[in-house]
This record gives structure tokens, C-alpha cells and sequence, in this order.
């Protein structure tokens, strides 16, 4: 929580064992414009509006994921997640989805794994795939454009990656 009143305060927080070399989530587009109001509204939300990807040898900053919102009726919960250009490439983007997918699914009202992506983005869409993640429509969002949607139970996903 204390995280989020820091970037709320346009500030860095003290990061503990880490550094953030690649100024992620202080620098360029991110996800804190939507997650900071939705702390706010219900400090619940921080459990699972941001989770980090730290590279294990440099213990850098690599990227982060976050949840947007709690599950919905059907128990649904989406996921959008971003590693920073230089970290690109290694794999950490598909680690990161694994292991916030797995934390969540912790939850028991959690049925539905979603993912969206720009029809653009082929590493993405490559990610989503691989992993077996079933294309169920498309959506226009309002800051990204047309994208591609993509669910996967959750039982599914616990039998495939358990």
C-alpha cells in the first residue's frame, strides 16, 4: 500500500534488495493512471493491482503485471503485464504471467483466466498461445485500440501448469 501513496506522490518507492535501472512504472506508459484510483476505492485491490519481475541475477526492475480489476460474476479476473525494452527477450514476460496466474488462482472465487492483446503484438499473442489460452473475441479498448481476447479456465490452467 505504502507503494502506491508513493507513485501517487510522483515518487520512487525505497525498494528493498532491488533497484529499478530501467525507471519502470516511473517513466513512459503505465498501468499506476488506473491502479493508484482503484487502491483508493478499496486498499484490498493492492494484493493484486501490481506484482514486479525482478531479474534474478541483476536484481533489477525487469517489468511488472497486475490484475484489473477482482473477478466479476463468472469469476473472471484480467491481466495486463509489461517488461521494459531492455529486459525483452528472455523469457521473463511468459515467467511473470505463469507465476501471477498461479498466486491468484489461490483465490477460490477465481474461475476465469483472461488476457488481452493488440492484434499487433505478435510476442504476445505468441506468449498466449503457447500457453493454451482459447481466443474467445475482440474488444475495442479506449487507450489501446482493437484487441484480441483470451480466456482459459481455471481448472484448466491449474491442470496444465500445476
Amino acid at each position: 500500500m505504502a507503494e502506491y501513496e508513493d507513485f501517487e506522490q510522483g515518487s520512487e518507492p525505497n525498494w528493498i534488495d532491488c533497484t529499478n535501472d530501467y525507471l519502470h512504472l516511473t517513466g513512459g506508459p503505465n498501468p499506476l493512471h488506473h491502479r493508484i484510483p482503484r487502491v483508493r476505492k478499496d486498499s484490498k485491490f493492492a494484493e493484486i493491482g501490481l506484482f514486479l519481475a525482478i531479474d534474478k541475477d541483476t536484481r533489477i526492475i525487469a517489468g511488472s503485471a497486475g490484475f484489473h480489476d477482482f473477478p466479476d460474476e463468472r469469476g473472471m479476473i484480467e491481466i495486463g503485464y509489461g517488461i521494459v525494452p531492455e529486459m525483452q527477450g528472455r523469457g521473463l514476460g511468459k515467467e511473470l504471467l505463469l507465476a501471477a496466474w498461479k498466486w491468484v488462482l489461490e483465490y477460490p472465487n477465481v474461475k476465469i483466466l483472461r488476457y488481452t492483446v493488440g492484434e499487433s503484438n505478435s510476442v504476445s499473442l505468441h506468449i498466449i498461445q503457447s500457453l493454451g489460452f482459447d481466443f474467445v473475441g475482440q474488444q475495442i479498448d479506449e487507450t489501446d485500440g482493437p484487441e484480441q481476447i483470451y480466456e482459459l479456465a481455471a481448472e484448466r490452467f491449474r491442470k496444465n501448469f500445476s
